[in-house]
C-alpha cells in the first residue's frame, strides 16, 4: 500500500500514512470504551517502552529505577522494549470501578487497543471481537462511510460527460 505524503512526513520525518491508518484514526475517534474490562483481564503481553515506565513512575510518585524493578521485565522478543510484569488481570484494573486505576499514565499498548497496528504499516484495521466499544466504533463508521457514498453524487456517465464537454466546447466558441 501505498503511503499518502503530507504534513507528517515533512514536519515529522516520517513515511506518510496508508489509506488504511486514516480508517483507524477514526475508529480510534468514534471508540467509547465501555468499560467492560476484557483488555485489561485478558491482554497479554503489555509492551511498555521507556516513556511509559517514566509515566507510570511519575504517576505513582516513585523513583523510576523502583517502578522498573517492581512492573518491568525485559522483552526477550524486543530489546528495546519492556514487558509490564503484572498481567491477567492487569494490576491497576479496579474490577469495582470497571477501570484503569492509572488511566492517564496507561501505556501505548493500552491506549492503542483496540484497533491495534503501527501506523504506516498493514492493510486492515485489526478490532477486537471481544470488545464490545470496539465493534459499536467499526458498526458506527461502516454507516456513517455508507451513508456518505450514498448521499455523494453520482459520477457522470461517459456519453455524460462528453456531452457535456461538447456543449461547453460550444459556448466557449460563442464567446
Amino acid at each position: 500500500m501505498e503511503a499518502l505524503g503530507g504534513p507528517d512526513e515533512a514536519a515529522f520525518g516520517r513515511p506518510g500514512y496508508v489509506a488504511v491508518d486514516y480508517y483507524r484514526m477514526a475508529c480510534h475517534l468514534l471508540f467509547q470504551c465501555q468499560r467492560c474490562g476484557t483488555c485489561c483481564r485478558t491482554g497479554d503481553p503489555i509492551r511498555l517502552r521507556q516513556k511509559d515506565l517514566a509515566a507510570l513512575s511519575r504517576h505513582l510518585k516513585i523513583p523510576l529505577s523502583q517502578a522498573a524493578k517492581k512492573y518491568a521485565l525485559p522483552d526477550p522478543e524486543r530489546p528495546k522494549s519492556l514487558l509490564f510484569r503484572h498481567v491477567k488481570p492487569c494490576k491497576f484494573y479496579d474490577e469495582g470501578a470497571k477501570g484503569c486505576k492509572i488511566y492517564p499514565a496507561r501505556p501505548l499498548s493500552c491506549r492503542i487497543f483496540p484497533f491495534l497496528g503501527i501506523y504506516g504499516s498493514e492493510d486492515k484495521v485489526l478490532v477486537h471481537s471481544s470488545c464490545p466499544g470496539s465493534l459499536q466504533a467499526m458498526n458506527d463508521l461502516e454507516k456513517a462511510l455508507d451513508e456518505a457514498r450514498a448521499s455523494a453524487p453520482r459520477a457522470p456517465t461517459l456519453l455524460e460527460a462528453r456531452a457535456a464537454r461538447e456543449k461547453l466546447e460550444r459556448a466557449l466558441k460563442e464567446v
